[in-house]
């Protein structure tokens, strides 16, 4: 799931926080904000501008500073030194606790039809070099049927979810197609301009079963991104 650019012409519009921070910053010191590739050394300077990036978003955002997130460093370094990915990086942070809210009531939600109760509930995510998003779901639920059982039924639920889902855009697809016939008959010599839109983040998500909070906890530190950025020994940018 690749978070896709911003389409809009003025790019310099959406900026996250930190980037507006760093312009007052330079503003007081009577100095230009420059990006790395302006800043002479190319390599320590973009080194360090990711360093202070991922150090602000540590201090800013609890989801980073709590380990459950990890990003790729080839791609923290493009947000580093572009507002609007770096824009579109923090709006997923800002989103992560409700993602993560939904996703405990939904799987606590399915668990309880089968007459299970949740007891341990964790989340993480990968943001890759290309700007996808991964996440893997850690979860222990108490009933009385087993994990394989439990399993193949809440997989069962969610197939079926997603046929219903496609057919439903499918049938979106057909009304849109059809109203655009009619907007072309009744506009035959008006030129069609397309506007194409940015597109909301997808993310992949899978489901790790775990008979107790210790086993789902030595999973999850098996869980690595390969090119994880490491502030203090980090050896991608």
């Amino acid at each position: 799931m690749a978070i896709t650019g911003i389409g809009n012409n003025h790019n310099n519009v959406h900026e996250s926080t930190y980037a507006a921070q760093k312009k007052e910053a330079a503003k007081e010191t009577g100095t230009k904000d420059t990006t790395p590739a302006q800043a002479g050394n190319t390599k320590k300077a973009g080194t360090d501008s990711v360093s202070d990036y991922y150090s602000y978003l540590q201090k800013n955002y609890d989801c980073m500073s709590n380990g459950n997130v990890s990003i790729s460093g080839e791609y923290l370094k493009k947000c580093s030194g572009n507002s609007a990915k770096a824009k579109e990086l923090e709006d997923f942070l800002k989103k992560i606790p409700e993602l993560e809210k939904q996703g405990y009531e939904q799987l606590s939600a399915q668990n309880k039809a089968l007459g299970g109760t949740v007891t341990y509930y964790q989340q993480t995510w990968m943001v890759n070099k290309d700007g996808s998003i991964q996440s893997t779901v850690y979860s222990v639920t108490e009933t009385g049927m087993t994990n394989a059982e439990r399993m193949k039924k809440n997989m069962d639920e969610r197939l079926e979810k997603q046929k219903e889902k496609k057919e439903e855009k499918e049938k979106v697809e057909e009304q849109k197609e059809k109203k655009g016939e009619q907007a072309e008959k009744l506009n035959g010599d008006t030129e069609k301009i397309s506007v194409s839109k940015a597109a909301e983040p997808e993310i992949s998500v899978k489901y790790v079963e775990a008979e107790s909070e210790l086993e789902a906890k030595a999973m999850m530190l098996k869980e690595r991104l390969e090119d994880a950025y490491y502030a203090k020994f980090n050896v991608n940018v």
